[in-house]
C-alpha cells in the first residue's frame, strides 16, 4: 500500500509541475517548442491516469478495512 501512495503523490507532483511550468510560460508570453508541448502533454496524461488508478485502489483499500 505505501507504493500506491508514493505513485499518487508523485503523479500530484508531476501534474502540479507541469502546469506551474505552462502557466509561466504563457504568462511570460515565451513560446515552448512544439517537442515540449507534446512532451508535457503525454506526460500529463501519463500521470492523470496514474493519479485515478491510485486513488481507486487506495479507496478500495481503505474500504475494505
Amino acid at each position: 500500500m505505501k507504493n500506491y501512495r508514493r505513485a499518487w503523490s508523485v503523479s500530484l507532483l508531476v501534474i502540479a509541475c507541469i502546469t506551474i511550468i505552462s502557466t509561466i510560460t504563457s504568462f511570460a508570453g515565451i513560446n515552448m517548442p512544439d517537442m515540449f508541448t507534446r512532451i508535457f502533454g503525454l506526460l500529463d496524461i501519463c500521470a492523470v491516469v496514474v493519479l485515478v488508478f491510485t486513488s481507486v485502489k487506495l479507496k478500495i483499500w481503505k474500504k475494505g478495512q
